[in-house]
């Protein structure tokens, strides 16, 4: 499944104060050469049951994009961004945001973190899978729209690790951590690492099935992730819109 969008390739180019002098060409070697969009890295290992990686599997996610999210509040005529449950998004693709065409797209598979803040410190990613209502919430959402807005853990949102494989099969942190080491401002590199996040691996048909109680997670392939963060932050609203957008799709 491609998503096929331009305003997150010039975001981030204007952003960042680049500019296509030879053209799209020279803007992807730029992309590529320079890091760009980021990268993260991320390694595999102690895989149980069935699943789409094994052990010591290496995932290059060759673009990574970040900002922080505000809510938004209306004040009277006019909508101000508001520091209310701030969350740090973080995009990865396995190919380049930008393609050809002045086209860019999000592609499969991809990983997505939501962090509770945005300060360089260490989050804990804690989800409890034993808990039929935590999967309850899945089966009337989408992933796309919890790596955006994070996950709703007995009212509060707590921090998010994902690796959707295509829309229909995804890992789901459970445990681990996603240390930053280096938040800076705008047009600045967010840099960190993933810290033995333990994921299962789940399926659309099996969500449902764990939400009414007639599977365990138990039952479900697991691994654990580590890897290195390097990601760029910059605006990414038409990338989140987009995600949004995937979402609403699969919810039809």
């Amino acid at each position: 499944m491609k998503k096929r969008f331009f305003a997150i390739a010039t975001a981030v180019a204007f952003a960042l104060s680049f500019t296509a002098c030879d053209g799209e060409e020279g803007l992807a070697e730029l992309i590529e050469s320079t890091n760009l969009t980021g990268h993260i890295t991320l390694y595999t290992s102690n895989p149980s049951g069935a699943q789409q990686w094994g052990a010591n599997d290496t995932l290059t996610f060759k673009s990574a994009v970040t900002n922080v999210k505000f809510d938004t509040i209306q004040a009277f005529d006019t909508t101000i961004a508001a520091h209310i449950d701030a969350g740090t998004v973080m995009i990865a693709t396995t190919d380049n945001v930008l393609t050809s065409g002045n086209n860019a797209n999000i592609t499969f598979p991809l990983a997505g973190i939501n962090l509770r803040g945005n300060t360089a410190t260490t989050y804990t990613i804690s989800c409890p899978i034993d808990d039929i209502e935590f999967f309850r919430q899945f089966d009337t959402t989408d992933v796309m729209q919890m790596i955006t807005s994070g996950i709703d853990l007995g009212g509060q949102v707590g921090n998010l690790f994902a690796v959707a494989v295509d829309s229909n099969h995804f890992y789901l942190g459970y445990e681990g951590s996603v240390v930053i080491s280096s938040f800076g401002e705008e047009g600045s590199l967010v840099e960190g690492t993933v810290n033995n996040v333990r994921a299962i691996y789940v399926t659309d048909s099996q969500i449902e099935q764990l939400a009414n109680g007639t599977l365990s997670s138990a039952d479900l392939p697991t691994i654990v992730f580590n890897g290195v963060i390097s990601s760029r932050r910059t605006n990414i609203e038409a990338l989140i819109s987009a995600l949004d957008e995937m979402g609403n799709e699969e919810q039809k």
